[in-house]
């Protein structure tokens, strides 16, 4: 199957419009702008015909807003940057008990613990944790994947590794990612201190700090809404590079995205996204951006059109 991208401005446009017209804070006046956007170019209802049903075909949802237009699909959209489309998922997992012991995902997989300290942890796609308790210390080891982590009070100090890195921490919740020599701590809530290369540096609630082969790159604040998106089954990207995306997006489906060439690979986009659906990611990548989508039954292959 393949599918074409149409000019960039319009689908942008239109796009911009789906999230606008969806979002829980439209007003009057944007339907009344929306209105007279329509009525300004002939192409701009076709642009959003377009939209439109690639949105369905990529699972909007379908709750239609009122007194805009009948044929107007329905989804409820959360836009960052504008131009976007939005797929939204979720989760409904429980959280089980679990004693100490190896735990592990799957690709595309998420599972919710409670261990035996009272400590919830939550494993994202591809994970596998370890975890063991003494009289004086809890340790738990991150082998691979993303963990959210909120640590239950106790006398005894909660201790993360990640390769040859430890975060220690009392209590508070953080949002840990390792993949083999890079490592980010994320303080959600509390104070951790990270160990790295003989040095041990505090993270307050906020900060993250990324480390590759126990050194530290950089620390930074990231937008908190984004780094926890994939806890509800969703990936939220701001300004990011196709590349970049496509490399998210493949930790949790077997079916691989390709970027075919360097010229889509450095295309930049924001949205955010529902994991595990490969195709309708680009599907919707071939509205707002100058692409073309090959899929097959095992990769899905995105090119530059020109």
């Amino acid at each position: 199957m393949t599918f074409r991208g149409e000019p960039a401005t319009f689908n942008r446009q239109a796009a911009d419009w789906i999230a606008r017209l969806h979002a829980d804070d439209r007003t009057g006046h944007d339907i009344a702008a929306f209105r007279a956007w329509m009525n300004a170019d002939p192409q701009h209802a076709d642009a959003f015909e377009r939209a439109s049903a690639v949105w369905d075909s990529a699972g909007g949802l379908t709750s239609p807003p009122p007194t805009v237009r009948p044929s107007l699909p329905s989804r409820r959209a959360v836009m960052a940057g504008g131009a976007a489309l939005l797929v939204a998922g979720g989760s409904s997992m429980g959280w089980r008990a679990a004693n100490a012991g190896v735990y592990r995902t799957d690709v595309g997989e998420q599972r919710r613990l409670v261990l035996d300290d009272g400590t919830r942890v939550m494993l994202d796609t591809a994970t596998r944790i370890r975890f063991r308790a003494n009289q004086d210390l809890r340790m738990l080891w991150l082998s691979s994947g993303r963990i959210d982590l909120a640590v239950a009070a106790d006398r005894r100090p909660f201790a993360i590794r990640t390769g040859d890195r430890r975060a220690l921490v009392r209590t508070g919740r953080l949002d840990i990612r390792y993949d083999t020599g890079h490592a980010a701590v994320t303080a959600l809530d509390g104070v951790a201190r990270v160990e790295t290369a003989g040095a041990s540096v505090p993270i307050r609630p906020g900060q993250r700090i990324a480390m590759t082969d126990g050194r530290p790159d950089r620390m930074d604040r990231p937008e908190l809404d984004d780094l926890i998106a994939w806890q509800s089954g969703r990936l939220a990207f701001r300004d990011q590079t196709l590349a970049e995306a496509t490399a998210e997006m493949n930790r949790y489906t077997d079916r691989s995205l390709v970027v075919a060439d360097p010229k889509a690979a450095a295309m930049r986009f924001t949205g955010l996204y529902r994991v595990g659906d490969p195709e309708a990611f680009a599907l919707s990548l071939a509205v707002l951006l100058p692409v073309r989508v090959d899929a097959a039954a095992d990769v899905i292959r995105i090119s530059a059109t020109s």
